[in-house]
């Protein structure tokens, strides 16, 4: 008795029936809700279905096992009839009832009225009203009848001052534009037609701006089929171009780091091998002419080196700056050049501080390779070269059964095959004692390798190719001969 009173309680519709159809249970939810008295109902087929139709229709989804659980049935949306011939909207969950030998022998439902989930009058108008897109709706002869807060604070007018005006000659830029648009909702080669999605258009502001736009919207017509209005949500796409050419010029700082940076390192490397040599070989006064020509050509490759750094910053800002560059051209604004002073040269003869030490370098650019092995040999250090992180195990493992060890391993980040972290990772499995050292062509940690590997235990990082030949070798020594290091 106790659950038969709960269900009796219950505000919401409950009904079950026997095997015949017939209403043997029908609560006072019911009764609210539908008119119908207990007494009216109780032991009678009743159809409070629209149609017979329908009725199969909940029955064949309760059977079925496409929706749910076979002989049951969740939140599935239907009408019922009210005794005054109102159409009722429900949704109902329910259960067939079998016997022990698995006949039916019955149901029950639970109706929940759906009228009771109304929105407020008024709610939509006041919902489209705050959306920070520009929502305008027309009637049929093109005036606007509806110009909602977020039109106002892109476009700029007042709602007073373009109700009623025509569209085409308030927010288009030309009367052919709104046609075009007004045509692409009509057709069908973009989707439905009386319907479109984003597509792409122009509108003006109060200012005479142009603002790219896209706009989803659908033709609303009468009864009788005919165009009644139209109403159209537009979405301004200047802050997500601006983003998208953001992502394109994070894109084009990655690519440019990668490829201008990895010739500034052979470059520098290079030229500081050369400045050993020239004040080894050339007597002191043309020393001193040669000097100036290195000097100018340190400061112009630093200035390469700074472009390029401000292009990744620029890159990963919200936004950049743009300069005139020609009448009715621009680009972007890199900053003036800042004035690098020269490495100082002097008299820098080899040192072979290095002498006695064994190093393998990895590069997947072969002039970075050969230009860091030149440098590094000046030093008296012996160097071998990889050019990928496969290649690079073989000679870890060809040398460690030589008994000809290697000191360090100096590796690129980004390679094919094998990256820096994978090798860092292969290295340190098979030769727990070899200190690696990663270096990048890149301003940032791109693909997290060099995050990943410090937190498996590396310590050493050269960021920002051209590598500093003095900061190298400082790391050299300090992980190769510490005892060295403090007196280098």
């Amino acid at each position: 008795m106790y659950f038969e009173r709960l269900l009796e309680s219950s505000l919401d519709i409950v009904i079950a029936v026997d095997h015949r159809g017939q209403i043997i249970f029908y609560n006072d939810g019911a009764s609210k809700t539908l008119g119908y008295t207990r007494e009216e109902v109780q032991g009678k087929r009743v159809m409070l279905y629209p149609s017979l139709e329908e009725a199969r229709r909940v029955l064949g989804a309760m059977r079925s096992e496409d929706i749910g659980e076979k002989g049951k049935l969740k939140n599935f949306e239907t009408v019922l009839v009210a005794k005054s011939g109102e159409h009722i909207p429900i949704s109902f969950s329910g259960s067939i009832i079998y016997d022990e030998n698995g006949a039916e022998i019955g149901s029950i439902g639970f109706h929940r009225d759906l009228r009771e989930i109304r929105l407020p009058p008024g709610y939509f108008e006041r919902l489209l009203e705050s959306s920070l897109d520009i929502v305008i709706a027309l009637d049929h002869k093109g005036q606007i009848i509806f110009y909602n807060d977020g039109a106002h604070q892109t476009l700029g007018y007042t709602s007073q001052e373009i109700h009623g005006k025509r569209v085409q000659s308030s927010v288009y830029p030309s009367i052919d534009e709104a046609r075009r648009v007004m045509e692409a909702m009509r057709g069908e080669e973009i989707g439905e037609k009386g319907k479109v999605k984003n597509f792409e258009t122009t509108l003006v502001t109060k200012s005479g701006e142009h603002i790219p736009a896209a706009i989803s919207g659908s033709i609303i017509y009468d009864d009788a089929g005919n165009e009644a209005g139209s109403v159209g949500f537009l979405k301004d796409l200047r802050e997500i171009r601006r983003r998208d050419q953001l992502a394109t010029l994070g894109e084009l700082a990655v690519g440019l780091g990668h490829r201008i940076n990895n010739p500034l390192e052979v470059i520098f490397n290079n030229l500081d091998i050369l400045t050993k040599h020239m004040a080894q070989s050339f007597p002191d006064e043309e020393y001193v002419v040669q000097e100036e020509r290195v000097e100018s050509i340190q400061r112009e490759l630093a200035k390469i080196r700074g472009i390029v750094a401000r292009i990744d910053d620029m890159a990963h800002g919200e936004r950049y700056d743009t300069t005139e560059y020609l009448h009715g051209s621009r680009m972007a604004d890199l900053g003036r050049d800042e004035v690098v002073a020269p490495h100082p040269l002097g008299a820098r003869p080899a040192t072979q501080a290095l002498a006695g030490l064994r190093l393998l370098v990895v590069d997947d650019d072969l002039g970075v390779c050969y230009s860091l092995r030149d440098l590094l040999t000046e030093d008296g250090c012996s160097v071998e070269v990889a050019t990928n992180g496969i290649e690079a195990l073989k000679i870890l493992d060809q040398n460690f059964l030589n008994q000809n060890p290697f000191h360090m391993v100096l590796s690129d980040v980004v390679m094919p095959d094998l990256d820096g972290y994978d090798l860092y990772m292969e290295a340190k499995e098979r030769y727990p004692q070899l200190p690696v050292v990663l270096m990048t062509a890149y301003f940032y940690d791109k693909d997290h390798v060099i995050k990943r590997s410090r937190l498996e235990g590396l310590e050493d990082v050269l960021f920002k190719k051209p590598v500093d030949p003095d900061r190298l070798k400082e790391m050299i020594l300090k992980l190769c001969k510490p005892e060295e290091a403090s007196h280098a």
